[in-house]
C-alpha cells in the first residue's frame, strides 16, 4: 500500500503546477491563445451595429473566414483601434512649432 503522505505530496505538486500555469497565463496574457469573436460579439465589444462591423470589415479591419463564417481576433481589433488614434489640436500645434511645451 502506498504511503498516504506520498500520495498527498503528489497531488499537491500537481495542483501547484496547474496553479503556476494559470498564474503565468494571467500575468502574461499575450502568450495565451487569441480571443476569437463573431461579428455580433465584435459589434457588442465596439458598441456598434453588426452592419457597421460588416462595413468596417470590407475596407479596414482584419478578419478570418472559416467554413463560410467570419471571425475576428480581439487582440488584432484592439491593436487596430490603437493605431487609428488621431492627434489632438495641441499635438498638431506642437508638431507645427517643432517642439513640445516641456522642451522650451
Amino acid at each position: 500500500m502506498e504511503n498516504p503522505f506520498e500520495l498527498l505530496d503528489k497531488r499537491l505538486a500537481s495542483i501547484e503546477d496547474k496553479l503556476s500555469g494559470l498564474i503565468q497565463r494571467i500575468d502574461n496574457p499575450a502568450s495565451t491563445s487569441p480571443t476569437w469573436m463573431t461579428s455580433k460579439q465584435l459589434a457588442q465589444h465596439l458598441s456598434i451595429s453588426v452592419s457597421a462591423v460588416t462595413n468596417l470589415r470590407t475596407y479596414k479591419i482584419p478578419y478570418y473566414k472559416l467554413g463560410g463564417r467570419i471571425y475576428f481576433k480581439k487582440e488584432e481589433i484592439d491593436d487596430w483601434i490603437e493605431k487609428t488614434r488621431h492627434k489632438t489640436g495641441g499635438e498638431h500645434f506642437e508638431d507645427y512649432l517643432g517642439t513640445s511645451r516641456s522642451g522650451r
